[in-house]
């Protein structure tokens, strides 16, 4: 049967339209797909929110790491599972840049998917080696668009969300070079010792780094600045429209009864409300979300016109 997609469609169908199916779902325990390693965030926060789901819905909600080629092997399992609601899957931005980025991507973020609820976002930072005379965004700006020899900027690898922020600089005249590493870690270890001079890396990442002086911050990448680095600017502040947020968020197979995801929904929004996720997202720099799929849907749609074509120009292939 073809899936109907649902991710830009309201679900607005009430529970007790299908009384019966209402009634009868869960029948069995469900799965959480992950679609990276184990110990990530993506994976730390599906496995902290699972008990309390798992109490809510009366089944066991049972964590399933699916990893493998930049998480294209979990997001296209999650694609293909039966639309029943027993299969879910925690996913973030990679969903939506993998596409233009892999060949041969056999999964749609638009049509493939109904979003669920949208659980955190979080901003990038742009961080530099505190040993430079890089004071703040505007001694960085100035400097990559002065000094003789171009300013390196670190990321977690091609095609991550810090490269694609390279690249959105590049587009908007600040001609900074990309290194890219092998994972966040990497990346900000690579300023902290000099070998780089700056990097852009999720706010989790680098928190605490940012914290201990070991790097300096110079700018976010969110729209507004961040509540975790209030003193800290926005990069649109001074480069209008140049933002970039990263994500973490629930979906399931596109077809899943509406009455399904809207109690879903209900259920993800109570556990994510419990004390003790608000406290561990806010220790990592994550702003919690929550509210209806549409917030969900609206953040995968406006990646989807934002990253393709800074894919296409600047011709990022994945390694």
């Amino acid at each position: 049967m073809k899936r109907r997609a649902l991710l830009l469609t309201p679900l607005a169908t009430p529970i007790l339209a299908t009384p019966a199916l209402a009634q009868s779902w869960p029948g069995h325990s469900l799965r959480l797909i992950v679609p990276f390693a184990p110990g990530g965030s993506l994976d730390l926060l599906g496995r902290s929110l699972a008990p309390r789901v798992s109490a809510l819905l009366g089944q066991n909600l049972v964590v399933e790491n699916r990893s493998g080629a930049g998480g294209n092997i979990g997001i296209e399992a999650a694609a293909r599972s039966a639309p029943d609601g027993h299969t879910l899957m925690i996913c973030s931005e990679p969903m939506t840049i993998n596409p233009s980025l892999y060949q041969g991507v056999r999964y749609d973020p638009v049509r493939d998917f109904a979003p669920i609820i949208l659980l955190a976002r979080m901003s990038q930072a742009v961080i530099v080696d505190p040993r430079l005379p890089l004071p703040d965004l505007a001694s960085f700006l100035g400097a990559a668009r002065g000094w003789r020899n171009p300013v390196t900027t670190a990321s977690a690898g091609v095609g991550s969300t810090g490269h694609l922020t390279v690249a959105m600089l590049n587009q908007a005249g600040v001609p900074v070079t990309h290194v890219p590493y092998r994972g966040g870690g990497p990346s900000t270890a690579a300023v902290v010792s000099g070998e780089c001079q700056s990097a852009i890396q999720s706010l989790p990442s680098c928190l605490g780094f940012i914290r201990s002086g070991a790097v300096r911050a110079v700018a976010v990448t969110s729209a507004a600045r961040s509540r975790f680095l209030p003193g800290i600017p926005a990069l649109a502040e001074q480069l209008p429209g140049l933002s970039v947020e990263s994500w973490q968020g629930i979906l399931a197979p596109a077809g899943t009864p509406a009455p399904v995801l809207a109690r879903l929904n209900a259920v993800f929004a109570q556990a994510l409300a419990a004390p003790e996720i608000q406290e561990s997202l806010a220790r990592q720099g994550f702003e919690s979300v929550g509210g209806a799929p549409e917030v969900l849907a609206t953040q995968v749609a406006a990646e989807m016109a934002l990253f393709p074509p800074i894919i296409r120009a600047t011709g990022m292939k994945a390694e």
